[in-house]
């Protein structure tokens, strides 16, 4: 998830290292607050992918550094990885879409399409898990887990009414 916030950083600013950790945190506190001993390995693979470039400049100071900058291809691959988003883990389900949703804003019409189907339905059958464990005479939660569940699936119901606005109000 790093690379696609890295990614989305950048197609927005050219920027150092130290930019791309101050944006994500000020742009991302809630989901990321990356250091730049994971930001660093993230650009290298993002470089490796050729989805960022940078060009090294000498500062005033005599210090020197890299801007980095997102190429053709890192935008498209920022782009279908976020339409094309395979939400598996249930634990990170939530988290996830919410980034994705957040970075959601740079897809094309299509791809948007795609993101809120694939969302949405993943959504849906984590409630209806919810739904069906929290109804399981065999499964003994305490009052807390029924609670915190239960404002799993309201929060999982906000998402899709967002999911459903967002793309009525595009159409």
């Amino acid at each position: 998830m790093l690379e696609l916030l890295i990614l989305y950083i950048l197609n927005k600013y050219d920027c150092t290292i130290y930019k791309i950790q101050k944006l994500i945190e000020e742009m991302f506190f809630i989901f990321s607050c990356p250091s730049l001993g994971a930001i660093n390995p993230a650009l290298k693979r993002l470089e490796g992918l050729n989805c960022v470039e940078f060009n090294s400049i000498m500062s005033e100071g005599g210090k020197l550094s890299k801007i980095y900058k997102i190429t053709p291809f890192g935008l498209k691959y920022l782009k279908e990885t976020i339409s094309l988003f395979d939400f598996k883990n249930p634990a990170h389900l939530l988290n996830n879409i919410k980034v994705c949703i957040s970075l959601s804003d740079i897809l094309d019409e299509d791809q948007k399409e795609k993101f809120n189907f694939s969302a949405k339905s993943k959504l849906q059958i984590l409630k209806a898990d919810i739904e069906n464990r929290l109804n399981d005479p065999y499964i003994l939660y305490n009052n807390l887990q029924c609670a915190i569940l239960k404002g799993e699936i309201k929060e999982i119901n906000a998402l899709i009414n967002l999911i459903e606005n967002d793309f009525n109000d595009e159409n």
